[in-house]
C-alpha cells in the first residue's frame, strides 16, 4: 500500500446515529478511495471522521459527494478539512479506533483485539487500515445480515459463492467462516483489493484450494465465468455498476441461487430492483439501515421468500419482505 500523505477531517453533529455517520464515512472509503478511514467522538461529543489519502482529494468533488448525505440527514453542509499528514503513527491510531464488531453471528475483529470471540460466532480477522471495508458500513452489515438469514433457511453445507467487487473480502470470507466446505471466488477491479483479499484469506487460515481471487472488470476474467453457476452472489458496490451488470449477474446465478446487492442508497433501490427485474430477477427481501438498502433477489420463477427470524435483524433496521 502506498504511504498516505494527506488527511481529511469532517466534524458532524453529535446527535447523528452511528449508521448515519457510517453513511458519511462510506463516501471517503468507497467513493473517494481513501487509504483508510475511522470515525469517533471527539472530546466535545461531536463525531469526527478522519481519512487518509495518498494524494489530496479535490475539495469540490468531496463537497459534491457529501452533499446528498448531508441533505438526507437534514443538516447544513460543513466543510471537510484537507491537510498534509503529520508524522504520526496513524496505523496504530486507526487500530485503536477499530473495535470488534458483532453482526448477528459474524464477529469482525482486528489483530489487536484480545477479547475472545463470542461462543457460536463466526469470527473473521480483518486488520485495520486495509482499504475497501472494515465491517462498519451499513451496506456491509446489510449483506452479512442477509447472508445469515439465508443460512438459517436450510442445511446446505457446500455453496458456490462469488464476491463481486470484494474489497477486503469481508462478505465472501465471512460466509466461508459460516460454511467452510464452500468454494469462493473473489473479484475486484483494483489490484490492492485483490491482494488484500488474498491476505485476509491467508490470515484466517481458509483453505487455499477453495478460495480464488482474481483481478477482473466484472465477469470479464475467464475464471469468474468458469466457476458458474453460483449459489450465492454478493455484490456490494454502487447502484450504477450494479445496473450495468444485471444481466451478467443473472446469467451467473444458479436456478435456485441467491443474489445479495448493496451499496444502494434508499432512493436508488427501486431503480436497481427494476433493472434486475428486467433481467429475470425479483426481490424477496429488502433491508434498510440508515440511508442504505440491501436487496436480496432470486430468479423471478423461484417461489421461495426470505423471512427474518427473531433476533436476526437489529431493532433500528427496517426489514421488508417482498
Amino acid at each position: 500500500m502506498s504511504t498516505p500523505h494527506f488527511v481529511t477531517h469532517l466534524r458532524l453533529d453529535e446527535a447523528l446515529r452511528p449508521e448515519q455517520v457510517a453513511g458519511f464515512e462510506m463516501v471517503f472509503s468507497e467513493l473517494l478511495d481513501a487509504s483508510s478511514t475511522a470515525h469517533l467522538r471527539d472530546g466535545g461529543g461531536e463525531w469526527l471522521i478522519e481519512s487518509l489519502f495518498v494524494d489530496a482529494p479535490d475539495p469540490a468533488i468531496v463537497a459534491d459527494l457529501l452533499a446528498p448525505v448531508f441533505a438526507s440527514c437534514g443538516l447544513a453542509v460543513t466543510t471537510t478539512e484537507i491537510a498534509p499528514l503529520e508524522q504520526r503513527d496513524w496505523l496504530a491510531e486507526n487500530r485503536a479506533a477499530f473495535p470488534p464488531r458483532r453482526i448477528g453471528r459474524f464477529w469482525i475483529y482486528g489483530g489487536h483485539v484480545e477479547t475472545p470471540p463470542p461462543p457460536t460466532s463466526w469470527p473473521l480477522l480483518v486488520e485495520a487500515a486495509q482499504a475497501f471495508g472494515s465491517g462498519t458500513h451499513p451496506t456491509t452489515e446489510g449483506c452479512l445480515r442477509a447472508a445469515e438469514a439465508i443460512l438459517r433457511r436450510g442445511r446446505r453445507q457446500r455453496w458456490q459463492v462469488l464476491d463481486m467487487g470484494c474489497g477486503s473480502a469481508i462478505l465472501g470470507l465471512g460466509f466461508m467462516r459460516a460454511c467452510p466446505a464452500s468454494s469462493l471466488v473473489l473479484v475486484d477491479n483494483d489490484g490492492l483489493a485483490v491482494r488484500t483479499a488474498v491476505e485476509n484469506a491467508r490470515i484466517n487460515a481458509l483453505p487455499r484450494r477453495r478460495v480464488e481471487a482474481v483481478l477482473s472488470q466484472g465477469y470479464a476474467h475467464p475464471a469468474v465465468r468458469a466457476s458458474r453457476p453460483y449459489d450465492l452472489i454478493f455484490a456490494n458496490i454502487l447502484a450504477g455498476p450494479l445496473c450495468v451488470m444485471a444481466r451478467d449477474q443473472m446469467a451467473a446465478l444458479a436456478p435456485k441461487g441467491w443474489l445479495i446487492l448493496s451499496g444502494i442508497l434508499n432512493s436508488q433501490a427501486v431503480m436497481v430492483e427494476r433493472r434486475y427485474a428486467s433481467a429475470g430477477a425479483r426481490a424477496v427481501s429488502r433491508l434498510r439501515i440508515g440511508d442504505w438498502t440491501t436487496l436480496v433477489m432470486r430468479r423471478a420463477s423461484h417461489p421461495a421468500r426470505l423471512g427474518g427470524g427473531a433476533g436476526l435483524w437489529h431493532p433500528r433496521d427496517r426489514y421488508i419482505t417482498a
